[in-house]
């Protein structure tokens, strides 16, 4: 897939061979007596994206697939546009529709025609839809003895494990992003100043305990999940070095434990970050309703 707005997708196979971005900033011009106008800055304008798509039988439907796009336009909704790679780029409104038609019957049935979408940026209030409806709550057990009601509103929703495993993954980089930060910021200090540093450190580490351990187990629960699983527990097992190498610690041996520490931290985030491209694709698989 290589993007999609709203519940509309546009594949390569599909047909779409462009993709064209554009922004752009307002200025206000000041006519000066005896001298250039003045140029002000008064605000960034609204981006725009313009898609090109061929339309052909062995493409799909195209008077479908037109059909589609126009009933997107009437509806006046602004709509999420999502790249293929998980990329959230904001909700954009469609503004215009062109069907250049190239090749027909003759009783007018489109044979193949190049279509151009145009988006243009929406700055409004923007809720993405829901993408499940939840049933019962998990921890409802038993609520109705209580007399409290056993379901939920229709629109709660209920993470799936992909859902769950890639929250987890984005709370535990977080975390260790801010961690490095804080190495980071400490390295320069002399042993007194690490050594009293070492508290925050070892509590920046144990926030990444838990939401790592929750990769690693909802992981286990996709078909696919094997890596992610391997990956939750590799990163672990570097905070968890990164955390002994600081247990104990003293004036002495400070400046080693730390650096040692910092390592271990480190190897933390590489291996996190080497998930990146993997995780993206579970997001586009979340954003457009396939997992």
């Amino acid at each position: 897939m290589f993007a999609i707005l709203g519940t509309i997708e546009f594949t390569v196979a599909g047909g779409i061979n462009g993709m064209e971005q554009s922004g752009s900033a307002d200025w206000a011009e000041h006519a000066r007596i005896q001298g250039k106008p003045l140029l002000e800055w008064i605000g960034e304008g609204l981006d725009e994206i313009n898609l090109t798509i061929e339309l052909h039988p062995m493409l799909g439907d195209p008077a479908e697939r037109w059909r589609s796009l126009r009933q997107a336009k009437s509806k006046h909704e602004p709509l999420a546009f999502v790249m293929g790679s998980g990329e959230y780029i904001g909700p954009y409104v469609i503004t215009r529709v062109s069907n250049a038609i190239r090749r027909a019957t003759a009783v007018g049935q489109v044979v193949a025609s190049t279509v151009q979408v145009s988006l243009r940026e929406y700055t409004g209030a923007f809720t993405r839809k829901v993408i499940r409806q939840g049933l019962l709550d998990p921890a409802s057990t038993g609520a109705t003895a209580l007399g409290s009601p056993g379901l939920l509103s229709s629109m709660t929703p209920v993470p799936s494990a992909t859902q769950l495993a890639l929250s987890h993954a984005k709370t535990a980089s977080n975390v260790l992003r801010a961690g490095k930060n804080m190495y980071d910021a400490a390295k320069s200090g002399n042993p007194s100043m690490i050594l009293g540093q070492v508290p925050q450190l070892l509590g920046v580490t144990a926030r990444a305990i838990e939401p790592l351990q929750g990769l690693s187990a909802v992981a286990g629960l996709l078909d696919d999940g094997a890596d992610l699983s391997r990956l939750g527990d590799d990163v672990l097992g570097s905070v968890m070095g990164s955390r002994s190498s600081l247990d104990p610690v003293d004036l002495g041996n400070i400046v080693d434990r730390f650096a040692a520490s910092r390592e271990s931290l480190g190897q933390a985030v590489t291996i996190m970050g080497s998930a990146s491209k993997r995780l993206a694709g579970l997001t586009a698989e979340v954003l457009t309703r396939r997992a």
